[in-house]
């Protein structure tokens, strides 16, 4: 498994590196030994398989499709092989044989692996239709293969314009063969004019002919030279020793050492440290005490927080509390061995694997690589800024840093213009050159330097005019120190030298203005040139907006009067605005004052709201808005209430059911989608939109709609029943004609009785006692299908109009159709 390689001390890809040895070996002692037979091979090719031999497995599987070349359940082992030892061409071509000749459908998922080896090889068109053929012929096959198709094609879309637009600013180089072999470099540092990496190119000390794999060991090269083990006694000689790292001060080292684990298949790895003394050689070895026995813990990174002033241990495990396979986990070193307990970096870590983690000082930032998140194809290096209040939203590095392929153990110069990446892109040296697989190269990254300007310029929010004398702070965003300060009388701009790859913040401030505070980010900043910034401050006095509305249909009131009393200072005289054309009103307010705001309008009762003048968002505005209800609630009526087809209570004859109208109400909602596609069917075109937004409109404005404006309508009921006011409703059932009337009239009845249930759950039945004392009255009324009009069909055979078009759906209702308002109680 791809997560267990990870685990790994050396490389993604370590499995692969396993095999070589014993495949170049005893392969041709072995078939020779079973006679060349297909059985022997498939069997050899099962038994490497099993225990991750997959080159092996591919090797066997190749030569038993030798004698059966029409097998699809060998194409597909031996697709299965190349795809795990990451022979992407060779899985290409044999997934390919078994999509085409498959016809049974024996292996369903191969459609899905064909379209991720070519992913992995940038063929994004190809790869799209056969992840887009697999959803349309085995979406419900796989949950897990589905997920995975689903967030490949998103990676797709995003990855076809990046991978064909490198970023010109960056420059990616193989080593060359004095630093890489055809097995995997990774784990590389710049250490002064060195560099230190790890490679998996030698055996144990104590291996056992034919039967040991391969183990990596520190190496050191200086400017490209033939590389040396980084002291003598450094490197354990039977186990994998890598992921050097160094603390601020130089003063220790840590490294992984990784063992074969349950008869070498699995690989477990712990973190150590050492001191460094001062001949440059290494004191004895300790394991530290976050390592935990049963889980891997590997590719430590030391990084130093400029916020709190520590350094912190960064590292990758599959422990528990994890988000997904290999997570990043932090520890903040608290002494001389002394380290806190490890946490979850969550804010960057996905639900694939995450993994090898290193932090660069300089800039602040965590650069890692990831399978979870969009990508151009395999693992790619993605980073995030460490700010005051955390990790930010990890970016792609994009192509060339990125490719297709697997890219990790990113590393950057203290300077930062220059870094080192393990890859097994094309370029590469492969281990079978005939297979193009395996393995990881060091590649070097040059960052050339940018000449990047920001322009603040200033204006004024309401007026948008420039807006002069305003002083702008450049503040980094990670440590919140100034760095420049810029004040200028005479004009709006604010011209400031910025770094590529670097989080600002753009302080702004002038008097009568509140503070504006605007991050700035150079991340995505690929050529030189400047970057404007426009910063519009507000005054230092609030704006109040207040609209007014019909309480009951909360359309816009216009011809109203508003009313402003600062109830703070009474000196201030009181605002009076009327508006005969909208229903908007603006009005200056000062901040923490206490403010008095009405509403009233001829045939409506007033509506009034207190408050104190707080910025609460930051955006200098305070609104308010103001419902008047009309004195005669019979202008709201009919209130409609609309059902879905024969409900409640279907293929009934009860005059009466125990269903409150909001049950319903939101099983008839859920429906609209139902109803848009039956009552377009077999209409294309305009005619089809048509048919679908008239059925939008009926159930977002007469069906949600109508169901707000009754409880807004009981809201104020309530409201009056609790002053002593008294009522009389009456309330009638409708149904569409598609029944006979005698079971529409029982129908129309039920629904009477569900509206009426409503009113005595209502919040929770407060409306109870007012129904039994008599104070609200309600008369029910079922006029069946008795008002229905003409052109609403009642044909049983024609569903889509007498059941799913809006003209039969408006006519299953139930209606408050009158109000009279009684004497007080």
């Amino acid at each position: 498994m791809l997560r267990e390689k990870l685990k790994s001390v050396q490389y993604i890809n370590e499995m692969s590196m396993k095999q070589i040895y014993i495949v170049g070996f005893c392969l041709l002692a072995s078939i020779t030994s079973w006679g060349q037979t297909q059985k022997a091979f498939i069997s050899a090719g099962e038994e490497a398989f099993a225990s991750e031999n997959y080159y092996g497995a591919l090797i066997y599987y190749l030569e038993a499709i030798e004698f059966d070349t029409a097998s699809i359940d060998l194409h597909y082992r031996a697709g299965q092989a190349a795809r795990n030892f990451q022979s992407y061409s060779k899985a290409e071509e044999l997934y390919t044989y078994v999509v085409k000749n498959d016809s049974d459908v024996k292996y369903p998922s191969a459609t899905f692996h064909l379209a991720h080896m070519q992913q992995m090889q940038a063929k994004y068109v190809e790869a799209k239709t056969n992840y887009e053929l697999y959803l349309s012929e085995h979406e419900d096959d796989n949950a897990r293969f589905t997920a995975r198709t689903r967030k490949e094609l998103s990676s797709i879309e995003w990855a076809s314009d990046k991978v064909n637009n490198p970023e010109p600013s960056v420059t990616v180089n193989n080593l060359g063969p004095n630093i890489n072999s055809q097995y995997s470099e990774i784990a590389g540092i710049i250490d002064g004019e060195q560099i230190v990496y790890t490679s998996v190119r030698y055996f144990p000390k104590n291996r056992k002919k034919y039967t040991d794999k391969h183990i990596g060991k520190v190496l050191s090269s200086v400017e490209n030279s033939i590389p040396v083990e980084i002291t003598e006694t450094f490197n354990e000689q039977n186990l994998h020793t890598s992921h050097v790292t160094y603390n601020m001060n130089r003063s220790k080292v840590f490294y992984t050492v990784c063992s074969y684990i349950n008869d070498g298949d699995d690989i477990r790895c712990d973190i150590y440290c050492r001191p460094v003394l001062g001949d440059g050689n290494f004191g004895d070895s300790t394991k530290l005490s976050i390592n935990i026995d049963t889980v891997t813990n590997t590719q430590p990174n030391i990084g130093f927080d400029k916020t709190s002033g520590q350094e912190i241990l960064y590292f990758v495990s599959d422990r528990e509390g994890g988000k997904g396979g290999l997570d990043i986990w932090a520890s903040n070193i608290t002494g001389i061995e002394s380290f806190a307990n490890p946490v979850n970096l969550s804010a960057v870590n996905t639900t694939g694997d995450d993994i090898t983690p290193f932090f660069h000082n300089n800039s602040q930032v965590l650069y890692f690589s990831t399978d979870g998140d969009m990508s151009l194809g395999g693992f790619d290096v993605f980073r995030s800024v460490k700010t005051a209040s955390g990790f930010q939203r990890a970016q792609n590095l994009l192509a060339p840093t990125n490719s297709s392929y697997n890219d990790v153990f990113y590393t950057l110069s203290k300077e930062g213009e220059n870094g080192l990446l393990s890859s097994n892109r094309p370029g590469s040296l492969y281990i079978d050159e005939n297979h193009k697989s395996c393995c990881y190269d060091i590649y070097k990254v040059d960052v050339n330097e940018l000449e990047i300007t920001l322009n603040a310029l200033t204006f004024d929010a309401k007026s948008l005019d420039s807006l002069e004398g305003v002083t702008v702070q450049l503040v980094d965003a990670g440590t919140g120190t100034e760095l420049n300060v810029i004040t200028n009388d005479l004009a709006n701009d604010h011209i400031f030298k910025v770094d590529r790859n670097k989080s600002y913040l753009l302080v702004s401030s002038r008097p009568g203005y509140h503070t504006d505070t605007l991050p700035v980010n150079t991340n995505t900043v690929f050529q030189s040139g400047e970057i404007i910034r426009k910063i519009y401050l507000k005054r230092s006095t609030l704006e109040l907006a207040v609209f007014t509305f019909d309480d009951i249909s909360r359309e816009p009131l216009p011809g109203t009067t508003v009313r402003l009393e600062d109830l703070t200072d009474n000196s201030i005289q009181e605002i009076l605005v009327t508006n005969e054309s909208g229903n908007d009103f603006k009005f200056d307010v000062i901040p923490n004052h206490s403010y008095r705001v009405s509403a009233s309008r001829d045939r409506y009762y007033d509506d009034s709201v207190e408050f104190i003048a707080i910025d609460n968002d930051g955006s200098g505005t305070i609104t308010k808005n103001l419902y008047l209800i009309r004195r005669d609630l019979n202008i709201y009526l009919p209130l409609a209430l609309y059902f879905d087809n024969d409900i409640p209570e279907r293929r009934s004859n009860a005059l009466t059911t125990n269903l409150i109208y909001s049950q319903t109400f939101d099983d008839f909602v859920i429906q609209k989608f139902e109803f848009k596609e039956e009552y377009s069917r077999n209409l294309v075109g305009a005619e089809k939109a048509l048919a679908e937004s008239r059925v939008e409109s009926f159930f977002e404005d007469d069906v949600k709609g109508g169901y707000d404006r009754f409880l807004r309508f009981l809201d104020y009921i309530y409201g009056q029943l609790k002053d002593g006011n008294s009522f009389d409703l009456s309330i009638r059932g409708f149904a569409s004609p598609r029944a006979d009337t005698k079971y529409n009239l029982s129908l129309s009845q039920r629904r009477v009785v569900s509206i009426y249930n409503e009113l005595n759950d209502y919040q929770d039945g407060v409306l109870k006692e007012f129904i039994a004392n008599g104070q609200l009255k309600i008369t029910e009324l079922s006029y069946g299908e008795s008002l229905a009009p003409d052109n609403v069909s009642d044909a049983l055979y024609d569903r889509q109009n007498s059941i799913y078009s809006p003209e039969a759906s408006k006519e299953r209702r139930g209606e408050i159709v009158e109000i009279k308002q009684g004497s007080s109680f």
